[in-house]
């Protein structure tokens, strides 16, 4: 028997809400599309000598971001992960296409439940 608990692991895995793994999945579709967006950019911006550079790197910021994210909702810091959520869902807005901004934004609305559903969870477990 393993003697090393995971100080993290109050919940088991099978006991996860659902909008946690619904805002994974949004937070990784998005981080695909910023990737995309970003190589593309970094293309056009070789090519043409353009702006898009900044784009490029922004898009790219919203990658490295949301794979950020993804580890703060592992390690169950589900606050932090929706404060930095919004901020790149802005970001995603204004540097890549629409839809990364749409899907960090799908992903930033599911925190509250996850949220209230975890602390009912603790407080739950605490009696």
């Amino acid at each position: 028997m393993d003697t090393q608990m995971n100080v993290n692991a109050s919940v088991p895995p099978f006991m996860e809400p659902p909008e946690k793994e619904t805002i994974k999945s949004m937070v990784n579709i998005a981080a695909i599309i910023a990737l995309v967006i970003g190589i593309l950019e970094l293309i056009m911006a070789i090519f043409t000598f353009g702006i898009t550079i900044i784009f490029a790197i922004f898009s790219l910021l919203v990658y490295y971001e949301s794979k950020q994210i993804i580890k703060l909702l592992d390690q169950r810091q589900y606050s932090q992960a929706k404060s930095k959520t919004l901020v790149w869902m802005i970001v995603g807005f204004i540097f890549s296409f629409i839809v990364v901004g749409i899907l960090l934004l799908v992903a930033y609305l599911k925190f509250d439940d996850l949220i209230s559903k975890s602390q009912f969870q603790m407080t739950a477990g605490m009696h």
